[in-house]
Parts: structure tokens; C-alpha cells; sequence
């Protein structure tokens, strides 16, 4: 008599899992399948957070005036053009360019303001070049220090601490060229001794050739540009001394002893100019440094008239 087949779950070998529920999520999958699309997107990283940060800013296209300005500035910068030069006419340059007569002449202001060209209107005029000058600059920078307050002691401590370093420098390298500039400028001074304004500005150029002759060329353009301010303000304040001749009215008695005085301070910064020779000139480094700085730090080394710490800048008159 047969037997009863037996289950299908119970039969030997299989591994069938019981039946799930009906309406379960595992009766709908089978093996293997990928998870549902909201268990995959629950899973997914969060948007990265949009930083508060801009990372640009707004693009300033430059004005045809001044693409035309950038150009010439760049050839007379590099020495393509020199001073003197004579820009080509309006209408050539027009061409060149491709540009109108208008943006032309704004393109001329630009420079004009730079004090890198100037022009003459007129049919003999045109634009000429000049090259870049310290005076220049120095004119803006005094400008600002002015508006800051500071005095002509200001711009002689600024000398006092640029000068003497130079002065050793060319003591430890005690070049025959640099004795022989510096004796130059000395026998330029004798010769103008009676004249006030050409001897301060022998001494002023002795004072700016112990800086040019170390080579650095940042520290002569300052050193010339402090200059140019104790000019100008000098000018400015009336600290030049006018000489007097021979036919001086009594009323001009104080200006004979001013000029007398003049002489004598002459004489013995001469002898100090000297003596700062003859330290480079046998290689004494400290002797030169040492020198030179207790010349600029004397009382008497300021400009005539009052003393230098309470003379305030005066470049507009």
C-alpha cells in the first residue's frame, strides 16, 4: 500500500523558507533584488550646506582710454620712448589705435596726470614724453605726510637713519671711484661757496651721492625724494638765505650776518664732508658710520631759521 507524499517543506535536501505573510515586502522581492528607491535615498549624504562666502566679485573692464594710456606707458617705462621724444600726430595715433580723437585726449590726461607726457595745443604743438622723476613722487608723498603732520625734523630723522649705513658701506669697500665722485662734489661746493642756494645744493647732492654710490636703487629714490621736500619747504617757509653784496642798505644789516654765518656753517660742513671722505677713502667702516651719523644728529645740522621739529611741511604755499 503507498504511502502519503510528504510536504514539500519537509522533504530532505530542500532549505525552502517558510512563506512570508501575505502583503509583506519580502513575498514581493526576490533574491538578490536592489533595495526599494526610498531605502536607496534614505541612505544617500545630505547637499553639501551653499557657503555665505561669494567666491568672485563683479569684473571692471578696463576703458578704452585707458587700455590706450597702458601702452604708452609701458613703452616709456621700458625705454622705448625717451625723454623729449615727440608722440607721432593725433590722427597717426588714432590709427594705430583705433580709437577716436576723444578717448585720445583722455587717454593724453591720463599721462598728462603722471607727469608722463605733456602736450601743447596749437599747429605746432603735440604730446612729448618725459620720464618718470623722483621730484614726482615726492610731490605725492609730501602731500600725504602733510596731511599727517610731519615736520622737516620727520624727514631729517628719516635721512639719519638711511645715510650712515651707506657711509659704512662705502668705507668697507673704499672704492678709488666712490673717494674721487665724492672729492668732485666737494671742489663743486668751493666754487660756489658765496652762492646760498648753489651751495646747499652741492651739499644736498653730497648727502645723495653717499646713498647713490652703494648701488641700491630704492634707497637713492627715497633719499631724493626726502630731499626734494626739505627744498620745497624750505622755499616755502623762506629759509633761503640771499646773499648780500657790497651796496647792502642798513636795512638789510641782519641779512649780512645771516650770510656770514652762512660762510662759517659752510666752511665746517665742508670739513665734515671732507672728513667722511677720507674715512672711506682708508676703509673705516664704524669711523665712517659713526661720523656720519653724529653730523646728521647735530643741533645745527636743521634748516635755517627755526628748528626742525616744529616746521611743519608746507608744500601748497
Amino acid at each position: 500500500m503507498a504511502r502519503p507524499a510528504a510536504p514539500a517543506a519537509s522533504r530532505p535536501g530542500t532549505s525552502q523558507a517558510p512563506s512570508a505573510p501575505a502583503g509583506s515586502r519580502a513575498s514581493a522581492e526576490p533574491p538578490g533584488s536592489p533595495p526599494p528607491i526610498d531605502d536607496r535615498i534614505s541612505r544617500v549624504s545630505p547637499p553639501l550646506p551653499v557657503s555665505a562666502v561669494p567666491v568672485g566679485r563683479r569684473v571692471r573692464v578696463p576703458k578704452t582710454a585707458e587700455l590706450v594710456a597702458s601702452q604708452l606707458r609701458r613703452r616709456i617705462i621700458r625705454g622705448e620712448l625717451t625723454e623729449g621724444d615727440a608722440l607721432p600726430p593725433e590722427p597717426t595715433l588714432m590709427t594705430q589705435f583705433g580709437v577716436s580723437r576723444p578717448t585720445l585726449r583722455e587717454a593724453f590726461r591720463v599721462l598728462e596726470a603722471e607727469a608722463l607726457i605733456s602736450v601743447r595745443r596749437g599747429a605746432h604743438g603735440g604730446a612729448r614724453v618725459h620720464l618718470p622723476s623722483p621730484t614726482v613722487a615726492a610731490r605725492y608723498a609730501g602731500l600725504v605726510l602733510e596731511h599727517r603732520g610731519a615736520t622737516l625734523g620727520d624727514v631729517h630723522q628719516a635721512s639719519a637713519i638711511i645715510e650712515p649705513p651707506c657711509a659704512a658701506l662705502l668705507a668697507e669697500r673704499h672704492d678709488a671711484v666712490d673717494v674721487s665722485v665724492l672729492r668732485g662734489i666737494l671742489a663743486e661746493a668751493d666754487e660756489v661757496v658765496d652762492d646760498p642756494t648753489a651751495l646747499a645744493a652741492a651739499q644736498a647732492a653730497f648727502h645723495l651721492a653717499v646713498v647713490e654710490l652703494t648701488g641700491n636703487k630704492s634707497l637713492s629714490v627715497v633719499t631724493g625724494m626726502l630731499q626734494h621736500l626739505v627744498e620745497l619747504t624750505s622755499a616755502q617757509h623762506g629759509h633761503a638765505i640771499a646773499g648780500a653784496g657790497p651796496d647792502a642798505s642798513p636795512a638789510s644789516a641782519a641779512a649780512v650776518d645771516r650770510a656770514v654765518d652762512n660762510r662759517l656753517s659752510a666752511g665746517a660742513t665742508r670739513q665734515l664732508h671732507a672728513a667722511l671722505v677720507d674715512l672711506v677713502e682708508i676703509g673705516d667702516a664704524a669711523g665712517a658710520d659713526r661720523h656720519w651719523r653724529q653730523h646728521l644728529a647735530a643741533p645745527d645740522h636743521a634748516i635755517p631759521g627755526g628748528p626742525a621739529d616744529r616746521c611743519v611741511l608746507d608744500l601748497l604755499g
